[in-house]
């Protein structure tokens, strides 16, 4: 018994640490990013140039992804899916395409309530743009865990 109780508190302990650490390096405001802090920080009202650079670096990283997860979709063997067929796999491709066509309107929606409480002031553009690199990053991620060939995943 005192052998389940020690597995037990080891199992808590790591659990919390995990949680900890994961809160770290995550935000605590969805319209806040290192990145657009530190253009800010760095060309105060002239940040227009760095903000913008970084706005198209996720952009290019979030396209990349989406297009490469959208070619390993369209690429796949269907065969390896029981009973698979190549309508299933265009089924997938087709409700993939959409749920990125979905995200993006959602991603605009959400990062507009997250920031409407900075509209007119100085910085808005900042941190709207905070929202919009932050929910990038996490989408690149959500793709990422998409696997055609279930044995990945």
């Amino acid at each position: 018994m005192i052998r389940y109780f020690s597995s037990y508190i080891f199992g808590a302990v790591l659990s919390v640490s995990s949680i900890n650490s994961y809160a770290g390096e995550n935000p605590v405001s969805i319209v806040v990013n290192k990145e657009t802090t530190a253009c800010t920080a760095k060309y105060g009202d002239n940040d227009s140039e760095c903000l913008s650079s970084l706005s198209k670096l996720t952009e290019k990283r979030l396209n990349t992804v989406y297009q490469d997860k959208l070619k390993e979709i369209s690429d796949y063997d269907y065969t390896q899916w029981w009973m698979g067929d190549k309508r299933r796999r265009e089924e997938m491709k087709k409700a993939f395409i959409r749920s990125q066509e979905l995200w993006l309107k959602y991603r605009e929606d959400y990062c507009k309530a997250a920031s409407a409480g900075a509209e007119g002031i100085d910085g808005y553009g900042a941190i709207a743009l905070s929202c919009d690199i932050n929910m990038g990053i996490r989408r690149i991620d959500e793709i990422r865990m998409v696997h055609p060939d279930l044995s990945e995943g």
